[in-house]
């Protein structure tokens, strides 16, 4: 499984405990999307970030749900397997 989160670079510099809002999905469970393309909208002390597919794959599950916040390592959403 791949698994899609924010990228920790994104996280330099913010407080112990931070937390990011899960502004938007942009796509749903089960549809194919191509890599670069925008998944998902977060924001993080005032700074919008799209998060896009590192690969072409189907989403299969998505684990943060739009309007929840989340911390450092969490995982958003999982592709599938890789070949």
């Amino acid at each position: 499984m791949i698994e899609i989160k924010l990228d920790a670079a994104a996280w330099d510099g913010a407080q112990d405990n931070a937390q990011a809002l899960l502004e938007k999905w942009l796509v749903a469970e089960n549809i194919q999307v191509k890599k670069g393309e925008a998944l998902v909208t977060v924001v993080m002390v005032k700074a919008t970030i799209d998060i896009e597919a590192p690969t072409d794959r189907y989403i299969i599950r998505i684990l943060i749900p739009n309007g929840e916040s989340f911390a450092l390592g969490s995982i958003l959403a999982t592709f599938e397997n890789s070949d």
